[in-house]
């Protein structure tokens, strides 16, 4: 688990509230779960029943499986879908996710590195 993303979110709660209200769950609660995370160094084995539910609407889909947005960003097929323009798999990996919260900028390294050279 990504402990330095783990601090950001804490400290950027908005994240774990858009994701709590879409999964229909109560951010507060959500919250805490994180601050129980972090002060376990990432433990997962420490949640119990509900607080497993909140991790695995709320709270992983923050730290894993994360969208890529690519080189170019987000980009509209022939049917008007919005897909990402990634070459990679479509998921930031774990050593660019905290610099895509950083930067508001969702982007895996290879469409960091690819996004950067096109300038």
């Amino acid at each position: 688990m990504n402990l330095e993303v783990l601090e950001f979110l804490l400290d950027n709660e908005n994240y774990i509230e858009e994701m709590a209200n879409e999964a229909g769950v109560d951010s507060s609660a959500s919250v805490g779960i994180v601050k129980l995370l972090q002060a376990n160094a990432g433990d997962l084995s420490i949640l119990k029943g509900k607080q497993t539910y909140h991790y695995e609407k709320v709270i992983k889909p923050l730290l894993e499986s994360v969208q890529c947005a690519g080189p170019i960003g987000m980009i509209e097929d022939d049917d008007g879908n919005w897909d990402t323009s990634c070459i990679n798999g479509g998921i930031v990996d774990d050593e660019s996710l905290y610099q895509s919260y950083l930067e508001e900028d969702f982007k895996c390294q290879i469409c960091r590195y690819d996004s950067e050279n096109m300038r």
